[in-house]
């Protein structure tokens, strides 16, 4: 059955460009390498969204609040192209994070994200966009901004239970977008019989740099000028085997 899904551009997205969405371990590698790790990271997850729940926990004179709500949607963002382009499953119960009592232990005990025993960011996003969609993540991150803005809670019970999940499912997929960085990419499961297939086109088919002209040209050059000369060679050595091979009674006939 032939594939129905639409293919994702940039413009479908707030903040990911043309090659992010094309790849996304562009953004990855760019943000775990360079922007922060994933410990400082999650500790600032956690501050926003408890400032965004109670606003007089916030602290407005420090928190860069707007920077860290568009790396958290810029993140949500990366984590559904993956989800869609790796076509991962929609889960019944995504609030079930611990499959087993060694996932609660690694949990506990580790400060690890697993599931049935391992480590698992695809069973993560999987969770993720289970809970809600991608657009109303973007409300769910709208609205943590917006109430940012307010200087107390007053009367209001802002999202209300929702809130444990929503801060519990955005640093998990924090750590899995870090495990696809470690692992540089990320492992599913498949039949055996499956080969996998980059979508990369091939290095030979990439436009060549001028460098790699000039080089390849000055090989071109270097072998053309052997060819001519063992060509040369052989000719020169085919005209002495023939003079060779000539019988000596010949030879005398043609000085009479």
């Amino acid at each position: 059955m032939k594939n129905t899904q639409k293919k994702l551009k940039a413009k479908h997205f707030r903040y990911l460009s043309k090659d992010i969405v094309k790849n996304p371990m562009i953004y990855i590698r760019d943000f775990y390498r360079y922007e922060t790790n994933i410990i400082y990271w999650v500790n600032h997850i956690q501050l926003f969204v408890n400032a965004a729940t109670v606003p007089e926990m916030a602290d407005h004179n420090f928190a860069e609040n707007g920077y860290h709500c568009k790396q958290m949607i810029k993140q949500i963002e990366v984590a559904f192209v993956i989800f869609h382009q790796c076509q991962l499953s929609i889960q019944e119960t995504p609030l079930n994070f611990f499959s087993t009592k060694e996932d609660y232990h690694n949990y506990l005990f580790k400060l690890e994200y697993t599931t049935n025993g391992h480590i698992d960011p695809s069973d993560t996003i999987s969770k993720f966009f289970s809970y809600q969609s991608l657009q109303k993540w973007y409300q769910t991150m709208d609205d943590i901004m917006h109430y940012l803005t307010v200087s107390d809670s007053g009367n209001y019970e802002y999202f209300g239970d929702q809130i444990m999940a929503i801060r519990e499912l955005l640093m998990r997929l924090a750590f899995a977008l870090h495990y696809i960085y470690e692992d540089e990419g990320i492992s599913l499961n498949v039949p055996c019989y499956v080969k996998a297939i980059n979508d990369e086109p091939h290095q030979s088919t990439k436009e060549k740099t001028k460098l790699r002209q000039i080089i390849e040209e000055s090989i071109d050059k270097k072998y053309a000028q052997k060819e001519v000369q063992e060509n040369s060679n052989d000719i020169e050595d085919s005209q002495n085997s023939h003079i060779s091979e000539i019988p000596v009674s010949e030879v005398a006939t043609q000085k009479q």
